[in-house]
């Protein structure tokens, strides 16, 4: 079991903990101590694929990749504003919300690279800038709630990487998907 701790914003003291159900153990700081470095400012998520740990570090622009024994780094995908949520639609493919991005960004997880991203419609420059946070898939379709002072909830053609539909809340922020 991993224990994901954020840590301060602008503080760098994110920490990753390991819980070893059947030994009755628990070990802190392992990512720390597997690679020589602390993960960062602000661990938002964790997810589990392929016996390897995905953290996006939302206020360090990074997404770790680690292996589940060994806690060694085995990748890091960089380039993001403020990485949130990863949504994995195969062992190729998947996408990464991001909180001050009008982008959603398309990765392959097993070499940890960017292969694309999609324009989510939402402008900073403009005012009507809405973030991106969770999703949720159903068939071909990707939903992903636009959390920050926003009402919608957009659309995404998985096939096509192209958002093609937006629904309007009546009410502002959707926080989870």
């Amino acid at each position: 079991v991993f224990c994901l701790c954020e840590g301060n914003m602008n503080a760098g003291n994110a920490s990753l903990s390991y819980y070893d159900p059947a030994a009755r153990t628990v070990q802190n700081e392992v990512f720390y101590r597997a690679n020589g470095a602390k993960l960062g400012d602000v661990a938002q998520s964790i997810f589990l694929r392929e016996g390897r740990v995905f953290i996006p570090m939302d206020n360090s622009g990074v997404i770790w990749a680690i292996d589940i024994y060994t806690f060694k780094e085995v990748g890091r995908i960089e380039g993001f504003t403020s990485p949130r949520y990863i949504h994995f639609l195969s062992d190729t493919k998947a996408y990464v919300t991001d909180l001050f991005s009008p982008y959603i960004t398309v990765f392959d997880p097993r070499p940890c690279k960017i292969t694309g991203a999609i324009h989510t419609g939402q402008a900073p420059s403009t005012g009507s800038y809405n973030s991106t946070e969770q999703m949720a898939q159903y068939d071909k379709w990707v939903f992903v709630n636009c959390w920050s002072y926003s009402n919608k909830i957009l659309v995404i053609d998985s096939e096509q990487d192209k958002v093609v539909h937006e629904i309007e809340l009546r009410s502002i922020q959707p926080n989870s998907l």
